[in-house]
């Protein structure tokens, strides 16, 4: 049989009685750890209740554990009890590590002034290679603009072209009347082409 107490610091006589507190009103487990000299009967106050009976812990190390509500205390039948306790709520947690820390705050280390400054001027380069190309786009966008304001054809707008008229073709030489009688010379026409026409009107009857 192995009796284990690991860090005697942790283990604190029974003086009067045990004060376990609470963050809350909410249900919780409690564990206490008690190593006793003899027989000795607990008693528990909890929210101001009067004392009542909990447990005779034997003789040795022994585990207590309840659950209850807000503030606990655990105390013996008379303070001459020689008992010491360790409970869940008051112990010490720690880990070993490895030294490191991840609280302090590591200031970026400089970079190299050189390469900062090529940095710099592609950053430079480029900016200006955007501006460039911006101002041409501009300048394209204004040409078409103007090239479409400046349009003479009436399609999109603008004013319709003034096309030529076709050239007249040859007049009749005479207009023949309706009733029979002698054509009328064309406009323009020289006088006598009228009586020349009737003269050989004339001339064919005859044969």
């Amino acid at each position: 049989m192995s009796i284990k107490l690991d860090n005697l610091s942790d283990w604190h006589p029974l003086s009067g009685s045990i004060v376990l507190r609470a963050s809350d009103d909410r249900a919780r487990r409690v564990r206490v750890y008690l190593n006793c000299l003899e027989p000795t009967p607990l008693f528990v106050v909890q929210a101001g209740a009067p004392a009542r009976f909990l447990a005779t812990m034997p003789a040795g190390l022994e585990t207590l554990e309840f659950v209850a509500r807000g503030e606990v205390e655990i105390g013996a039948d008379t303070v001459d009890r020689v008992v010491y306790y360790q409970a869940t709520e008051t112990e010490k947690m720690w880990f070993d590590g490895d030294g490191a820390t991840f609280t302090t705050i590591h200031e970026r280390a400089p970079r190299n002034e050189a390469l900062e400054w090529v940095q710099f001027q592609a950053e430079q380069n480029q900016k200006r290679m955007e501006a460039a190309l911006r101002a041409e786009m501009q300048t394209h966008l204004a040409a078409m603009r103007s090239e479409y304001e400046n349009a003479s054809s009436g399609v999109h707008g603008g004013e319709a072209p003034q096309h030529p008229k076709p050239a007249a073709g040859k007049k009749a030489a005479g207009k023949q009347p309706v009733d029979g009688g002698t054509p009328q010379p064309a406009a323009g026409a020289p006088a006598g082409a009228g009586a020349a026409a009737d003269g050989t009107a004339d001339g064919e009857n005859e044969e």
